[in-house]
């Protein structure tokens, strides 16, 4: 069986260990979303306190040749407590051989839950075919979070800790972060840590956009500033160099046109105001945060280049861009980012 992405979280919510399924398959291009899910599930079905033997973890290689290994281990019972869990971190040919033969030789009521966690697999992968087709097994996919989905894991991280966020902390935390769930749970422990523990039972602190500079301003961010400014006022060896910085650190492409994306769709809602007879000036608040005083000239330039029109064609091309994005390769999805900026950056100049 199979969900949705906007349903995995409430399915976990809900798992109980004596209707849990014979198998969870976790995977997706997400490896921060995978890990956490995964914990997520083994704490659904184990407790917080289970007790060590309740848990084993295979690794993938120690399946190669040895089909019959994963459905003996999940038959064994556990010595302590009543449900066992078996984990395997991997999704190479030995694991689908794994799991299928597990499946095959499953009788009646499964005695552990086998939890498999992924990379992002292909529709025709071998191991999703066989979580999502039997009825005993769940395939649940993680793909990047979207704009809101960050916000509403940024307010629940934060009120877990005892903070409130300002609206303008909100919109320079969200287009600063990555759409990693592991990356963005690393990011807001280090905001939380820089602010301090606070006592559960005080009234609430809050978190400000000077708190977001201070514990997460980097670099990074000012290489997509660059990167987006550079597409879009179409300077393409600008763009060229500033993509190339950005993959020589390793930074995602989700990322990259996730921040391109919020960057135009603002733009198109400030050129839409302007050609509605909105001044310039007034118009252009509605970015937020507001625009650096650096960043502002430029900004105003792009208007002079760009139209509603042409936005909304470039914010065609970047939604395209980040569908694809999320079921190729790291290589792959570089590069399909790559081309769709530098044709917008073509764009930017006719």
């Amino acid at each position: 069986m199979k969900l949705k992405a906007h349903e995995v979280e409430s399915w976990v919510g809900g798992l109980k260990a004596g209707k849990a399924p014979a198998l969870v398959l976790v995977y997706g291009p997400d490896r921060g979303g995978v890990h956490e899910t995964a914990k997520a599930v083994r704490r659904a079905y184990l407790g917080k306190d289970f007790d060590p033997l309740q848990y084993v973890a295979l690794d993938e290689s120690a399946l190669t040749g040895q089909a019959g290994l994963l459905s003996d281990e999940a038959a064994a019972l556990p010595m302590f407590g009543e449900h066992k869990l078996v984990h395997i971190a991997g999704a190479n040919a030995a694991v689908a051989a794994a799991v299928k033969f597990y499946l095959a030789k499953l009788e009646g009521e499964a005695a552990a839950m086998v939890l498999v966690e992924a990379d992002n697999l292909r529709p025709t992968s071998p191991l999703r075919k066989a979580a999502e087709t039997d009825k005993r097994a769940m395939a649940l996919p993680c793909y990047a979070l979207e704009a809101r989905d960050i916000g509403r894991l940024i307010r629940q991280t934060l009120e877990a800790e005892n903070y409130r966020i300002e609206a303008q902390a909100m919109d320079l935390l969200t287009a600063r972060l990555a759409t990693d769930r592991g990356i963005i749970k690393r990011e807001l422990e280090r905001l939380a840590l820089y602010k301090g523990v606070r006592d559960k039972k005080a009234e609430a602190g809050m978190i400000t956009g000077e708190d977001v500079e201070a514990a997460l301003g980097d670099q990074t961010q000012g290489d997509y500033d660059r990167l987006i400014d550079s597409v879009a006022l179409g300077r393409l060896d600008e763009a060229d160099r500033a993509l190339a910085r950005l993959e020589a650190t390793g930074t995602s492409a989700a990322r990259a046109l996730a921040l391109a994306r919020l960057h135009f769709q603002t733009l198109h809602l400030a050129l839409g105001q302007m050609e509605g007879g909105t001044p310039q000036n007034k118009a252009l608040s509605a970015f937020r945060p507001p625009l650096h005083f650096r960043r502002k000239p430029l900004v105003e330039q792009q208007m002079r280049l760009w139209s509603s029109g042409k936005c909304a064609r470039a914010l065609e091309i970047l939604n395209a861009a980040e569908k694809a994005c999320r079921g190729a390769a790291g290589g792959l999805s570089q590069a399909q980012a790559g081309n769709a900026l530098l044709r917008i950056a073509r764009a930017a100049q006719r």
